[in-house]
């Protein structure tokens, strides 16, 4: 797929996947009007609100409104210092992004990101296709646990975004996604990027053990033990599979 800079004034810029795109309209990033069109299908919340919107009847986009978190978010919202194009947050996400697709990662196909500017600050917006019939892993071991054959998935997922030098940010158990084929997506890659070394792969494991930790803690009724971890590392270490994983 080909990413293509548009320069829409002096302020405003996009990035557009011209697989999806030609140009990129600044009303596709504007909430009112896709609740204008009536076509808010659903809403996740986080940091602010990600939109759900239907851009053709066989077409689902997620359309995210960078906002800041922690502390700091009780006084600047969604404002962050300009740098130059290259190190805004949805540039340098839906780049990444283009990377993992193309070496054949399972991650959300990025449609068009847009930055506007004022002065020294900028405000900005990601746009990326929905992922089909699918729902994060939190909420699937809120219902049953999962099979070690997919906590081995999760590893391997895992295993080929950390091959490629990918390091997330935030890899909890929210950003893994189970569509209905059982295939295994990894999502939010805000502020993630490529890196040399192999230290900080360890802790990107730690952090995903403490969020399963941390819900099991939380929620009463939450699927998750040990043995899957080690399923998981399993997958991870690309160990060939045991009788369990398969069952």
């Amino acid at each position: 797929m080909a990413i293509k800079h548009q320069k829409i004034s002096m302020g405003r810029h996009t990035l557009v996947n011209t697989h999806f795109l030609s140009n990129a309209n600044g009303s596709f990033f504007d909430e009112q009007y896709w609740r204008k069109k009536q076509a808010v299908v659903g809403q996740a919340t986080g940091r602010g609100t990600t939109l759900f919107v239907q851009h053709a009847p066989d077409t689902c986009w997620v359309l995210r409104h960078y906002r800041r978190g922690g502390v700091i978010a009780k006084l600047i919202d969604d404002q962050f210092l300009y740098t130059g194009l290259a190190k805004t947050r949805p540039f340098q996400e839906m780049r990444l992004l283009n990377t993992m697709q193309a070496a054949g990662l399972k991650v959300p196909s990025p449609v068009a990101a847009q930055v506007t500017r004022r002065g020294m600050i900028y405000r900005a917006d990601l746009i990326t296709l929905k992922i089909d019939n699918a729902q994060d892993l939190h909420h699937v071991l809120t219902q049953q646990p999962a099979t070690d054959l997919l906590w081995y998935d999760v590893g391997q997922a895992i295993r080929k975004m950390h091959n490629l030098g990918v390091y997330h940010h935030d890899l909890n158990i929210r950003n893994i996604m189970v569509d209905d084929n059982q295939t295994v997506w990894i999502i939010d890659f805000d502020r993630c990027y490529q890196r040399s070394g192999e230290s900080w792969k360890a802790k990107n494991l730690d952090r995903l053990y403490r969020s399963l930790q941390k819900e099991r803690a939380r929620c009463p009724s939450f699927f998750w033990q040990q043995e899957d971890f080690e399923a998981l590392l399993q997958g991870y270490q690309q160990q060939p599979k045991t009788a369990s994983a398969v069952r």
